[in-house]
C-alpha cells in the first residue's frame, strides 16, 4: 500500500545571482536524480545525496535531499524492472537516516523516511518514524493516514517479498530508524529576545513590555530620541536601552537592536503593538522547534477611531532565528524575508499567538502625523530603490489619509509591475493589494476597474471574503441593491477571509450584515434593516458603528429611550456616543443631551461627546449651555477648531455681541480659522448695526452656509436674515452662492425659496446646474411633466452632466411605471 507525501511547491525566488545559481544547481540535481531513478542505479543516486551533503547552505541542503526523496517516490514505473525500485527506497533511506543521526528534529524526513522503510516492509521502524515527526509537528501532511496504514499492515500480517539480499539491509533500516526516532525532540533552554525601536511612546509602552515581558529572556531597546518617560519606562522592564540617533532609515534602528540581541530567537514589536496577555506563555512553547526558521504571529490592526473602528487580521513573521543574514532591509515597511528561506514553507509556522495593533487608530495618526512621515520616507525612498513593494506602501499611507485618487495611482502601479512578473499572488502583500487597489479605484469613481482588479483577484483567491465585499460596494455604489444583497450575503456565508489574506476583520460577518442593513434601509425596509443592525451588534458586540443606524430607524418609530436603553448596550462609551448623535440628528434633544452627559461622566476628557453636548444644546436655542459645554474643549485638542466655531455661533445666534467680541479678543476661540474669525467679526458688526468694509475671503463660505443651514434648522429667521446679508460680501461667484442657497432652502423644505434662487441663476446665466434644479423643485412639487421638461433643458446645456442623465432617466422611469 503506497502512502502520501507532502510535496513541496517552490516559491519565486528573487532575481538575485546567488538565488539563480542555486537554482540552476538544483534544476540540474533533481535531472538526474531523475535518471538516476530511471535507470535504477542506487550508486548514483546515493552519489547525488553526498553531493548534496556538501552544499555551503543547510537550507538548500534541506532542499536538495527533499527534492531528489521525492523524485524516487515521484517514480512512475516503479515496477517496471522487478524489485530494483527497492534499492532505490534503501538507498534514500540510508541517506535520510544519515542526515536524521546528525540532526533528528526534522519531521519532514522523519516523515519521508517513515514513507521509505514502510515500503520496505519494515513497520516497526516505520511507524516509530512516523510517531516522532507527528510528536514534533502534528499538523504535517498525511502524518495521520501514515500511522493508520502502519496499524492496518500489522492487524494484516501480511509483509511484502522482498529479494534475498536485501532483508539484512533492511533490518539495520528497522533499527538505525528507532534510534533516529528516539532522539527526535525539541531542544530544550534556548531563549528569545524581544527587540523594539522607539520614540516618545510613553502612553503606549507600559502596556506593551506588561503583556511580553514575563515571556521573554531578554528586551533590548533602541530609543531614536524620546523626549518624554519613554526610556525610563523601558528600564523599570529591565531592558538594555540603546542610544540611536535618528538617520530616516527603519531598519537601520531596527537592526542596531538585533545586531545587541543575544536569544537564539529575535521576537520583534513596536510600542503599540500589544501581545494578548494569554497568548504570551505560547512563546516559550516555540522555541524548541529548531526545524523553524520563523513564526507567523495572528495580527489585529484597528484602523478605525477607537472601539468604533474597524481592523485588519494577517499573519506577521515576528519571531525568527537569531542568524546574521537576517536583517531589515527598506527605509520604512522594512522587510526581512528577502534573506530568509521563504523558499521552504515548511521552515515557517502560523501560531494562534494574537498581537492587537493601535498604532493605525485615527487619534495616533492625527497626533503623530504618522503617515505624512511615512510619505515622506517612501517617496525618498522610492527615487532610491522603486518596488512594486514601495508603491504599494505609499498606497497605503494615501489611502490612510483619504486620498483614494492618489492612492490608486500608486496601488496601479505596484499591481501592473507585479501582473508583469508573472506568479503575482506569491508577494506577500498581494492579498491586500487587491483588495485596496479595488478600494481606491472604486473610492475615486473608476469602478470598472475597480471591478476589473477584482475580477483577477477572485480568480487567483476565490475565498478571499475582502474582494467580494468590495464587489458588493461597487454594486452598492451603481445603486444595483439587489446586486449589492446577494453578494453581501454570499460573503455571510464565506465568513472572514482566512489571516494568510491579511484580511479585514468583519468582511465576512459584521460588516456583510452592516451593509445588509444599509441596503434594506436604501430600498425602504426599515424593519429588515433593523433587524441587521441589532444582529450585527448583538454577534459582534465589539463593533459598535451599527448603533448609529439602529438608534434612527428606532427613533423613527417612536422607541423612547429606555427602550433603546433595554435593546442595546449603550453603558459603553463608544455606544452611548453613537446613540446620543443618532437622537441628535432626529431632533430629540433631551435624550441627546442626557445620553451626551453619560459619556462624559464616564469620560471627562471625551471631546467629541463635549462636542456633540454643545450641539445639541444649539438645537435646542440654549444658547449659553452650548458656548459653555464649546469652551471646556481644551486648545490642544483635535477638536479645538470644531469647538471654537460652536462657541461663536452660540454667541452669534444669541445675538450678544459683546460675548462675541470678547470671545474673538480672547483665547477662548483661538483655534477658529483666520477666515471664520473675521465672518464672526462681520456677524457682530452687523448685530451692532455696522456695516463690515470690504469683501470676506472664500474660505469663510463653507462655514457661512453651515450657520445658515443651522438656523434654518431651528427657525431662527432674524438671525438667518443677518447672517444672509453678512455672507454675501464673501468673495465667491454670485452663482455659486445662489446654488448653495437653493440647495439647502430645498433640503429644509423652503421650495419657494429654492426655487427664487434657481431661477436668479438660471435668468442671469443659464447652466445645467440652475435647471436640474428647477427639475428638482417641480418634482418636489410633484409637476413631473414641468420636472421632465427642465431635466431635458439642463440636459440640452451640458450632455455630460451625469446629475442630469441620472434625473432624466429617473423621470422617464416614474412615467412609463
Amino acid at each position: 500500500m503506497a502512502l502520501r507525501i507532502a510535496t513541496l511547491e517552490t516559491g519565486t525566488r528573487r532575481d538575485a545571482n546567488t538565488p539563480r545559481e542555486w537554482q540552476r544547481l538544483l534544476a540540474r540535481t533533481i535531472a538526474n536524480a531523475e535518471q538516476a531513478v530511471a535507470r535504477r542505479d542506487a550508486d548514483a543516486l546515493a552519489a547525488l545525496y553526498g553531493e548534496v551533503a556538501g552544499w555551503s547552505d543547510p537550507q538548500r541542503v534541506f532542499q536538495g535531499r527533499k527534492q531528489i526523496t521525492e523524485a524516487v517516490f515521484a517514480d512512475a514505473n516503479r515496477n517496471a524492472f522487478g524489485d530494483s525500485w527497492a534499492t532505490l527506497y534503501a538507498t534514500a533511506a540510508d541517506a535520510l537516516l544519515a542526515a536524521l543521526d546528525a540532526e533528528p528534529s526534522e519531521p519532514v524526513f522523519l516523515n519521508y523516511a517513515g514513507v521509505l522503510v514502510y515500503e520496505l516492509a519494515e513497520l516497526g521502524g516505520a511507524e516509530a518514524l512516523f510517531r516522532a515527526a507527528h510528536k514534533l509537528d502534528p499538523t504535517l501532511p498525511h502524518l495521520r493516514e501514515n500511522l493508520a496504514a502502519v496499524r492496518e499492515q500489522k492487524r494484516a500480517k501480511v509483509r511484502p517479498h522482498l529479494l534475498g539480499p536485501l532483508v539484512p539491509r533492511v533490518k539495520a533500516l528497522g533499527l538505525k530508524a528507532r534510534r533516529v526516532a528516539a532522539g527526535a525532540k525539541a531542544t530544550p533552554g534556548l531563549t528569545i529576545s524581544l527587540c523594539m525601536i522607539v520614540k516618545d511612546e510613553e502612553e503606549m509602552l507600559p502596556g506593551c513590555l506588561e503583556a511580553v515581558a514575563d515571556s521573554v529572556d531578554e528586551i533590548v531597546v533602541v530609543d531614536t530620541g524620546s523626549t518624554d518617560r519613554t526610556v525610563e519606562i523601558a528600564k523599570s522592564f529591565g531592558a538594555r536601552v540603546i542610544d540611536f540617533p535618528w538617520n530616516g532609515s527603519f531598519s537601520d534602528a531596527r537592526n542596531a537592536g538585533l545586531d545587541a540581541a543575544t536569544g537564539d530567537w529575535l521576537f520583534y514589536l513596536d510600542a503599540d503593538e500589544h501581545l494578548v496577555p494569554e497568548d504570551a506563555p505560547k512563546i516559550r512553547q516555540l522555541l524548541g522547534r529548531t526545524w523553524r526558521e520563523g513564526f507567523h504571529l495572528v495580527e489585529t490592526n484597528y484602523t478605525g477611531g477607537e472601539e468604533a473602528g474597524t481592523s485588519v487580521t494577517h499573519l506577521a513573521l515576528r519571531i525568527f532565528r537569531n542568524r546574521p543574514a537576517y536583517r531589515f532591509e527598506g527605509r520604512i515597511h522594512e522587510q526581512k524575508t528577502q534573506h530568509m528561506p521563504t523558499f521552504l514553507p515548511e521552515r515557517f509556522e502560523a501560531t494562534t499567538i494574537r498581537i492587537r495593533h493601535y498604532g493605525y487608530l485615527k487619534n495616533r495618526i492625527s497626533a503623530k502625523e504618522k503617515s505624512r512621515r511615512n510619505i515622506e520616507l517612501l517617496e525618498l525612498e522610492a527615487q532610491e530603490s522603486p518596488s512594486p513593494f514601495n508603491a504599494f506602501n505609499l498606497g497605503s499611507e494615501y489611502l490612510m489619509l483619504g486620498d483614494a485618487a492618489t492612492a490608486a495611482t500608486h496601488f496601479d502601479r505596484a499591481w501592473d509591475e507585479l501582473q508583469a512578473g508573472g506568479n503575482w499572488t506569491s508577494a506577500g502583500y498581494a492579498p491586500i493589494l487587491a483588495s485596496r487597489i479595488a478600494l481606491a479605484r472604486r473610492e475615486s469613481g473608476r469602478i470598472d476597474d475597480a471591478r476589473a482588479a477584482l475580477a483577477i483577484g477572485i480568480a487567483a483567491m476565490p475565498d478571499h471574503t475582502d474582494l467580494h465585499f468590495e464587489l458588493a460596494l461597487c454594486a452598492r455604489d451603481e445603486g444595483d441593491l439587489a446586486e449589492a444583497e446577494r453578494l453581501a450575503l454570499h460573503c455571510l456565508e464565506l465568513g472572514d477571509a482566512p489571516a494568510r489574506y491579511a484580511s479585514v476583520v468583519g468582511s465576512g460577518t459584521y460588516l456583510a450584515l452592516t451593509l445588509l442593513g444599509e441596503l434594506a434601509e436604501r430600498r425602504g425596509d426599515a424593519e429588515a434593516a433593523e433587524r441587521y443592525y441589532l444582529r450585527a451588534l448583538d454577534e459582534h458586540p465589539d463593533y459598535v458603528a451599527p448603533v448609529l443606524h439602529a438608534v434612527g430607524l428606532m427613533v423613527a418609530r417612536g422607541a423612547d429611550l429606555a427602550e433603546l436603553r433595554e435593546t442595546l448596550e449603550l453603558d459603553r462609551p463608544s455606544a452611548g456616543l453613537l446613540a446620543a448623535t443618532a437622537c441628535l440628528e432626529a431632533g430629540r434633544v433631551a435624550d441627546a443631551v442626557e445620553l451626551f452627559g453619560e459619556v462624559l461622566d464616564r469620560q471627562p476628557g471625551n471631546d467629541a461627546a463635549r462636542i456633540g453636548l454643545a450641539e445639541a444644546y444649539l438645537l435646542g436655542k440654549d444658547w449659553a449651555h452650548a458656548a459653555e459645554a464649546a469652551a471646556r474643549v481644551p486648545d490642544e485638542s483635535p477638536l479645538a477648531q470644531a469647538a471654537a466655531g460652536e462657541l461663536l455661533f452660540a454667541h452669534a445666534a444669541a445675538g450678544d455681541a459683546a460675548a462675541l467680541r470678547s470671545a474673538l479678543a480672547s483665547g477662548t476661540a483661538a483655534a477658529a480659522t483666520p477666515a471664520d474669525r473675521q465672518l464672526y467679526a462681520a456677524w457682530a458688526d452687523a448685530l451692532d448695526g455696522v456695516q463690515t468694509a470690504g469683501a470676506l475671503p472664500a474660505a469663510a463660505a463653507s462655514t457661512a452656509a453651515t450657520a445658515l443651514e443651522a438656523l434654518l434648522r431651528v427657525q431662527e429667521f432674524a438671525s438667518f436674515e443677518l447672517l444672509a446679508r453678512v455672507s454675501a460680501a464673501i468673495a465667491v461667484p454670485r452663482d455659486d452662492w445662489r446654488e448653495v442657497l437653493a440647495r439647502m432652502y430645498l433640503r429644509r423644505g423652503y421650495i419657494d425659496s429654492a426655487a427664487d434662487e434657481w431661477l436668479a441663476s438660471a435668468n442671469e446665466q443659464p447652466s445645467a446646474r440652475a435647471f436640474v434644479g428647477l427639475a428638482q423643485v417641480a418634482v418636489a412639487r410633484e409637476l413631473e411633466e414641468d420636472a421632465a421638461v427642465f431635466a431635458q433643458h439642463a440636459l440640452a446645456l451640458d450632455p455630460s452632466s451625469g446629475e442630469a442623465k441620472r434625473l432624466v432617466e429617473r423621470l422617464r422611469e416614474r412615467a412609463a411605471a
